[in-house]
């Protein structure tokens, strides 16, 4: 018989299971870990609109500071002390800001963080830097007013107050220091790996803060130095040696004419010129002159004084120079100036024009022309020619001891003059010849170092006369990596032209051509060049016209030396490349330092215009390897 199944009949169901505790859990932690990634996400925007808007508002007071900086300078060009006061103070206030908002704590422990840190490190560094130069640097030599404002500093009654330079020097080597360490903090920054518009602004800083860097050292060295080399402390003489580039030497031209000017308390007096053939010359050395330089140059450098500038180290030039004079007429010579006629066509510019007791009126313009060309038509005896010199020399230095001159231009044509190494300055006393050994008033063989090799192209007069206000000069230079050891070779084109006339033989005088007195035919122009290679290099060629060109070898103050001679008749042009196999440098940068010579064609340079050095592009396969 069927049966059926009830529900009561059924067999009983299983219990629910019952989830333990350990199971329970991570349905209970679901929500902790979400709001835990809530608040993590929260953090993370709120950090990221924290830094960027903080970044935003720092560019835009950076932004505002380019103008008050530009307001400041303009302030400060025009004389209004008042006005660069203000712009300084407004600078002030938007580094300021800028500074502070990219140093907050969230900022900085941001920086820690792969990638977007380093950009955030290079601004906060940047923007401290712009602040440090504001408040360190710029506000406090603002402050200082007058007492540093060089123009104002006129000479009365032959003397100059020395008194706000002496108190300002503490602020002044302050403000010093620290623009130093804000442009080295800047010039730290690797930019390799930086976002490109942090890199492009990191890079314009230090563009600027490097064109800013000769004015501020000038200033703090000029402060520093000013008031020792005038004699507020005691007396000083100074040999002042006028150099000729009609004939010229390493540092300029043949030493033509020499003066003793006396120092005290900021009065200068002339004391006592002569020319230079009346000093020497002697049949040894008169001073020590290293080996290698009496090899290069031979043994006139210690005895004869229009010589002792052959080598283009100044310093050694000049204590040679000083060395004559002493043993002439003894005393104590405490340092040596050399000047040109370009430097006192600058200072023309100042002074304005000048009548000599020739009746000749010496103005800016005509001054070049009327001492290194006229001059010679006008008076065939060399003795008529240094009473010449010697008085135009006095006429202007008289015109500048009596004071009410442009102290504007005349700062201006002295600044123009030691950049074009125009003026060069030895000091006996050796912790101020420590800090000219900085500037270009040192006159010292260009600095090589590990990243730039130092190149020198130096112009020797060997003709005999005074040709070279016809000598056109230039040099071309560039550098490559070509070798296998990752160094760089450095090339060097330099091109001489004689731009005498045609008929220069017959139509100059004698004594400007020369007359064939040391073998050169006259109108032509003989040079001897000496290219200075960098520190630790090697001379690897000198060539011309795709062969090797005749060349002396040698080796001064540890840099390798191509020492050559050309000979041109008027109208010719001639290029001579040297190669060099630098050593100690790991990059292709270099500077390049030449003898400051005149244009060539019988006009009147600039007081600050340099030689022209044209950068030129290597191509490894015309190097030596």
């Amino acid at each position: 018989m069927a049966t059926s199944l009830t529900d009561r009949d059924a067999p009983p169901r299983p219990p629910a299971p019952v989830l333990s505790s350990a199971r329970r859990l991570p349905q209970l932690r679901h929500p902790v870990v979400f709001w835990v990634l809530i608040a993590i996400g929260v953090l993370l925007l709120f950090t990221i609109i924290w830094v960027s808007v903080r970044g935003f508002l720092a560019q835009q007071s950076l932004n505002a500071a380019v103008p008050a900086a530009d307001r400041v300078k303009a302030a400060i060009g025009s004389g209004d002390l008042g006005g660069a006061g203000r712009a300084a103070k407004e600078l002030q206030q938007k580094t300021g800001e800028a500074a502070a908002l990219t140093s907050d704590p969230v900022w900085v422990t941001v920086e820690a963080v792969p990638w977007i840190g380093p950009n955030l490190t290079a601004v906060r560094t940047a923007a401290a830097a712009s602040d440090t130069v504001a408040s360190r640097v710029i506000q406090p030599l603002v402050a200082a007013g007058s007492a540093i404002d060089l123009r104002a500093l006129a000479i009365r009654d032959g003397r100059m107050n020395l008194d706000p330079i002496i108190k300002s020097q503490p602020a002044v080597a302050k403000a010093q220091t620290a623009y130093t360490e804000a442009s080295a903090s800047v010039a730290s920054i690797d930019t390799g790996s930086l976002l490109s518009p942090v890199a492009d602004g990191i890079q314009r800083l230090h563009q600027v803060l490097d064109r800013a860097t000769p004015e501020v050292d000038a200033l703090g060295n000029a402060v520093k130095l000013l008031p020792g080399m005038l004699g507020a402390a005691e007396p000083r003489n100074y040999l002042l040696a006028a150099q000729n580039p009609a004939e010229l030497r390493s540092t300029g031209g043949l030493i033509g004419a020499v003066a003793l000017v006396h120092a005290e308390k900021g009065a200068v007096t002339l004391t006592q010129q002569e020319a230079g053939t009346s000093i020497g010359p002697w049949s040894s050395d008169v001073a020590d002159v290293p080996l290698n330089t009496r090899g290069l140059y031979g043994p006139l450098v210690g005895r004869f004084l229009q010589d002792a500038n052959l080598t283009p180290d100044f310093p050694l030039a000049a204590a040679t120079a000083s060395k004559m004079w002493t043993t002439t007429h003894g005393g104590t010579v405490d340092g040596v100036i050399a000047v040109d006629p370009v430097v006192l066509s600058g200072l023309l510019k100042a002074t304005g024009p000048i009548t000599l007791d020739t009746g000749d009126k010496l103005t800016s313009q005509n001054a070049v022309k009327l001492l290194l060309s006229d001059v010679y038509r006008r008076y065939e005896k060399p003795e008529q020619q240094d009473q010449f010199f010697a008085s135009a020399a006095s006429a202007v230095f008289t015109r500048l001891s009596a004071g009410g001159v442009d102290g504007k231009k005349l700062l201006s044509a002295l600044v123009g003059a030691g950049d074009s190494r125009r003026v060069l300055i030895w000091s006996a006393a050796g912790d101020e010849q420590k800090v000219l050994a900085g500037t270009t008033l040192a006159g010292g063989l260009p600095t090589s170092d590990l990243s730039t090799a130092g190149i020198g192209v130096y112009y020797n007069d060997a003709t005999g006369s005074k040709m070279d206000y016809y000598l056109g000069t230039s040099v071309a230079a560039g550098a490559a990596v070509c070798r296998a050891d990752g160094k760089p070779t450095t090339v060097v084109n330099v091109t001489l032209t004689n731009r005498a006339p045609a008929d220069a033989g017959t139509s100059l005088p004698r004594y400007v051509t020369g007359g064939g007195t040391y073998g050169v035919t006259p109108g032509n122009i003989r040079t001897r060049v000496a290219v200075y290679g960098p520190s630790e290099g090697f001379l690897a060629a000198t060539q011309s016209d795709g062969g090797n060109y005749p060349t002396v070898a040698g080796v001064d103050d540890g840099r390798p030396v191509s020492l050559f001679t050309v000979e041109l008749a008027p109208g010719e042009s001639k290029t001579v490349s040297v190669q060099f196999l630098n050593a100690a440098q790991t990059t292709p940068k270099l500077t390049v330092v030449t003898t400051p010579t005149l244009p060539g064609n019988g006009t009147t340079p600039d007081v600050g215009a340099r030689n022209p050095v044209q950068a030129i592009g290597v191509r490894c396969s015309a190097v030596v390897k």
